[in-house]
Order: structure tokens, then C-alpha cells, then sequence
């Protein structure tokens, strides 16, 4: 007897044992985390991606003399970079570099939620050094690799002059070629080169504003304010033939151009909306004369005959310099524009070429501009790549999934992956 129930004393252990050894865990799609940034290396360039995923597990515990089986709830949040290859939208590595959680669960009573409002953001490049925040904290990494060389503990060590002072607020940090922070005591420092070395914050000269332009009359031109949000580029240059994508209530606006205003600055043509069909025009640009002032002017505009029209149609801005991007080999533009006016509307991309034909089109798995999360383009190599939203509706529930795309310049060819399931787009 006293054997028997000693065995069944060992059997209920053990079993108690692997049941306190499950767990039923679950991931919610990674929410990406501020914008992505093109990262430079040793070798081709790198786009990171920062986001954050919660993770839930059920794990089994035992509890009281005759032990009883309960499940507890922890919540774990975890913060990881990932870089992907531009050219491909592939991912090449992934790094975790945070998790919140609470560290000391009891027993069978479900576990703290730590974690739910941290939030980060990628901040700047400075060499060999990438700098983000995370949970209002600054982390320093390696360009190459995404391998941690700093966290706050570590900036203290390298620096015992900011022992104590680093501040708990993401808002007193900054980014002007390295890591910039208002320390408790008021005191401003950067912290930048390979040694992470902190210095007095002098800030970066910003460059000159360009010479006022002059009338005859030695008085300055009073310079049009631009219009708040993206401003689309409706007027381009191939060669040296201006070409422009107007509907016609805009090209007739542009062409009341009597003192050279709408030519001078595009922007102040009106902007009939997300809900207008634009074609291509050829301007007539004359040279006039008002009093001493000698200038160019539009006198009027033609359609170009056979030339493809477009919803919402506008020039691809080169991202370096904002102004329309000219292609070369062969010799060409290329215009955003959207698939339909309603929700189902997708981005979509043409080429044209030096005649205003349509060499490809390819429709992008993306939304157009938002506020929230606009359309982002970097140009590599032989192509660009792309990151905004696709928004869509699923059983009734409206969703937003980030998107990397690559399009190849060559033949328009792409290759898509969404950030939030984690995988390539047919």
C-alpha cells in the first residue's frame, strides 16, 4: 500500500511538472515602428525597419496541497530591427533588441502588462553608428549588423559625466550627426564617433538661404508660401522641352501667367484634388517685359496628342532633390498615379519615354499619401524601392499593412513584401 501510493505520489509530480512546462504561446503582427531609413555599410546599402510584437503565453502552474492545475496569461512586448535588401525587398537579417514583460509573474494570477505604450524609432546614421530609441531610451547599433553597441547603461560607462543625467523622456533627444540629448541638468551634449563619446552640443550650420531674387527696381520678389502636405510636381522638364500634366481646368489656370508667376512657381497653379484625371500638355513659353523686368511666361498650353492621361497623375519626385526625376537610357519621366478614386484604388507607377509614351505600368500594393504614414521612395542602383500602406477591408474590419517594394527602372518589374504578415507579395 504505503508503495502504491507513493507512485502515484511521482506520477502526479511529473505530471504536474510537464503541465507547468507548457505553454500556448501566440505572436500579433509586428507594428512597425516610425518610418524605415536607408542605412549605409561597407557594402550596398541597407533598409531597416523597426517594429514591435506583442507575444502571449498560457502557461501552465500548479497550486495549493493537492495541486491544481491553473493557466496564466503573460504578455511579453518585443522590439526588433530587420534589414532588408533593396533592391529585392528581401529581408537579409533580423535582430531582437528589447523585450518588456513582467519579471516576476505570481503563480497562477495572470502577469503584468509592461510594456503596452513603449513605443521607438529609428533617428540617424552617424558612421559606422545607428541610433534609435526605444521605451524612451537611446540604443546605439552597427550599421553593419544590427549588433548592439551601446544602450543607456553603456553611454553612462562611457561617459561618467552623464552618470545619473541621461533623461527618461524621448522628447530631450534629438539627432544632428549623432545622438543629441538635453542632460537632467540642463546641459546639452552630442554624443557621436565610433567611441560614442559625448561633447558639448554645438549645432550644424545650417546652409545659406539663396540671394533674395531682385526686380529692376532693386525691390526683393515676394516669394508664393507653398501649400502645406506634398505638393505634387505637375511640370518637368525632358531634355530641354517643358512638359506638363494638368487637367484642363488646371492648364487653363496655368496659362493666366501674365508676370511669369505660374511658370516661375508651379505650385501656385491651382490643385483640383485626389479626384482629378490629369493629361500631358506642351506649354508655349514666351519671353515678355514688364516695365524694366525682362522674364518668360506661359502664353497657353496644348495637349499632346496620343499621350496616356492619369488619376491624380503627377511627376516622380527625385528624393534627393524634390524636383521631377529625368531617366536616362532611354531618356524619360515617370509619373505616380492612382488605379481608381475609391478605396479599392491602388499606387501605380509609369514610365514614359522621350516621346510621352508609355513604356510600362505597374500597379503597386499601396495606398496613396496618407498623413499618418506617407509614401517614402529612396532611389537605388538600378531602381527604387518604396514603403507605405495598403489599406483594405476584411470581414468588415478595415486594415493597414506596411509595404517595401522594389520596382526595377529597366521593365518596371517588382517584388513586394508586407511588413506585417512577414512575407513576400505575389
Amino acid at each position: 500500500m504505503e508503495l502504491g501510493r507513493s507512485n502515484r505520489f511521482l506520477a502526479g509530480v511529473c505530471l504536474l511538472s510537464a503541465l507547468g512546462a507548457c505553454s500556448d504561446i501566440s505572436f500579433d503582427p509586428p507594428e512597425a515602428q516610425g518610418p524605415a531609413a536607408m542605412v549605409a555599410q561597407a557594402g550596398p546599402p541597407q533598409l531597416w525597419v523597426l517594429s514591435k510584437q506583442e507575444e502571449t503565453r498560457s502557461v501552465g502552474v500548479s497550486s495549493g496541497v493537492r495541486p491544481t492545475i491553473y493557466w496564466r496569461q503573460d504578455t511579453y512586448f518585443h522590439f526588433q530591427v530587420q534589414a532588408f535588401d533593396p533592391a529585392t525587398a528581401r529581408p537579409l537579417w533580423s535582430r531582437r533588441l528589447l523585450t518588456l514583460g513582467d519579471d516576476q509573474p505570481k503563480s497562477h494570477e495572470p502577469s503584468r502588462v509592461v510594456g503596452s505604450s513603449a513605443d521607438g524609432r529609428l533617428l540617424g546614421q552617424d558612421g559606422d553608428v545607428v541610433w534609435l530609441m526605444l521605451n524612451q531610451r537611446p540604443i546605439a547599433l552597427n550599421a553593419a549588423d544590427g549588433r548592439m553597441l551601446a544602450d543607456a547603461p553603456g553611454l553612462e560607462q562611457r561617459n561618467p559625466e552623464l552618470a545619473g543625467l541621461l533623461p527618461i523622456d524621448a522628447g530631450h533627444y534629438a539627432f544632428d550627426r549623432g545622438l543629441v540629448l538635453l542632460a537632467a541638468d540642463a546641459r546639452r551634449f552630442v554624443i557621436r564617433g565610433p567611441e560614442l563619446r559625448a561633447e558639448p552640443y554645438v549645432p550644424t550650420p545650417l546652409p545659406p538661404d539663396p540671394p533674395a531674387e531682385r526686380l529692376a527696381n532693386g525691390h526683393g520678389r515676394v516669394t508664393p508660401t507653398l501649400p502645406s502636405g506634398d505638393v505634387p510636381a505637375r511640370l518637368a522638364k525632358i531634355d530641354a522641352d517643358w512638359v506638363a500634366l494638368y487637367s484642363e481646368k488646371e492648364a487653363a489656370d496655368a496659362a493666366k501667367d501674365s508676370f511669369g508667376d505660374n511658370l516661375r512657381y508651379p505650385y501656385r497653379v491651382i490643385n483640383e484634388g485626389a479626384l482629378v484625371r490629369r493629361s500631358l500638355w506642351r506649354p508655349r513659353i514666351v519671353s515678355a517685359r514688364r516695365f524694366d523686368d525682362v522674364f518668360d511666361r506661359f502664353e497657353s498650353f496644348a495637349p499632346i496628342p496620343g499621350a496616356p492621361s492619369f488619376i491624380q497623375g503627377r511627376f516622380f519626385k527625385d528624393p534627393a532633390t524634390g524636383q521631377p526625376m529625368p531617366l536616362s537610357s532611354p531618356t524619360g519621366l515617370l509619373v505616380w498615379h492612382s488605379t481608381r478614386v475609391d478605396s479599392a484604388g491602388r499606387l501605380a507607377l509609369s514610365r514614359l519615354d522621350a516621346d510621352l509614351r508609355t513604356v510600362w505600368t505597374r500597379e503597386l500594393p499601396l495606398s496613396e499619401n496618407s498623413t499618418s504614414t506617407p509614401v517614402v521612395s529612396w532611389r537605388v542602383a538600378d531602381g527604387l524601392v518604396v514603403t507605405g500602406l495598403r489599406e483594405s477591408t476584411e470581414d468588415g474590419l478595415r486594415l493597414q499593412e506596411p509595404h517595401l517594394v522594389a520596382i526595377r527602372l529597366a521593365d518596371g518589374a517588382m517584388q513586394a513584401w508586407n511588413l506585417r504578415r512577414d512575407a513576400a507579395v505575389d
